[in-house]
């Protein structure tokens, strides 16, 4: 019995290894993201301007 209690302990921390893993890889993607959307966005704000003239 208190060897299935420590094997759900165990996949329980793992589980949450690999959470904090897939968090830090969102993290790294949102992190080099930004670059590509600013080339985006910059034709969006080129638009704006001339349309509020």
């Amino acid at each position: 019995m208190k060897k299935l209690l420590i094997i759900f302990i165990a996949i329980f921390a793992f589980g949450s290894i690999g959470g904090v893993f897939l968090a830090g890889l969102n993290m790294y993607t949102r992190s080099t993201t930004p670059v590509e959307s600013l080339t985006s966005q910059q034709p969006e704000t080129t638009t704006a301007p001339v349309q509020q003239q």
